[in-house]
């Protein structure tokens, strides 16, 4: 009899030692991403992203972007202006500290630096094209219909966050993370970030966006 009753006691114990670990487990997430819960209808929350996806024929925002280099004492800052055009025209215009712009405009790159316009075919470049089509999907919110990551999604105070884990083997090798968070009041993407398995990362955040302004086809150029 003690003996059964060591027994129970024994599992018992074990039972709530489990239970504890499950819940410690559960909440690892959470303290990744202080002030944010897990969504709990993830499908409501995608179909609201679509939806917004599907009306904004353009975009026009102001954005700051730091960098994070682990061999830099401190980050870097930029900052510039952003405009998007269904279906595939970004263009990144950065004045501060530096002028620099990058576009992209059907398969076709333009860069700017001191000046000089470069031009690239983006199909070239695996490597160049992911990127490009990551961008775009970012901003589009198409990202969260793609088989190319595992996604999760998480619910704050003020903002959704998608975080995106790449499943291909070349992305793999070099991001370990996408974070891309939405604005609740209108489901844009209001900042996203870009960890690298270094740990280094890229961080863009959105502000006074406008959608569905008239935009010139010129904006697009590299000029």
């Amino acid at each position: 009899m003690c003996n059964t009753k060591s027994v129970i006691s024994s599992v018992v114990e074990i039972r709530t030692h489990f239970i504890i670990l499950l819940f410690f487990i559960s909440q690892i997430s959470f303290a990744q991403y202080p002030g944010f819960k897990t969504v709990s209808d993830a499908d409501a929350f995608r179909k609201k992203a679509q939806e917004y996806t599907r009306k904004t024929n353009s975009l026009e925002s102001d954005f700051k972007q730091v960098k994070h280099l682990s061999m830099l004492t401190e980050n870097s800052v930029s900052t510039g202006k952003f405009w998007f055009k269904k279906d595939n025209l970004l263009r990144w215009e950065y004045k501060e500290p530096v002028q620099y712009l990058i576009v992209l405009n059907s398969g076709k790159a333009y860069i700017k630096d001191n000046g000089k316009v470069k031009k690239f075919d983006m199909n070239s470049n695996r490597i160049f094209k992911q990127v490009n089509e990551l961008m775009l999907a970012a901003v589009k919110g198409d990202i969260l219909q793609s088989a190319d990551y595992k996604i999760t999604y998480f619910e704050g105070s003020d903002l959704f966050l998608a975080e995106l884990l790449p499943l291909q083997k070349n992305m793999k090798e070099y991001v370990k993370n996408i974070l891309i968070y939405f604005d609740k009041k209108d489901f844009s993407v209001s900042k996203f970030r870009m960890t690298e398995l270094s740990g280094d990362y890229t961080e863009v955040e959105f502000s006074n966006k406008k959608t569905n302004v008239s935009l010139e086809s010129s904006i697009f150029t590299g000029n």
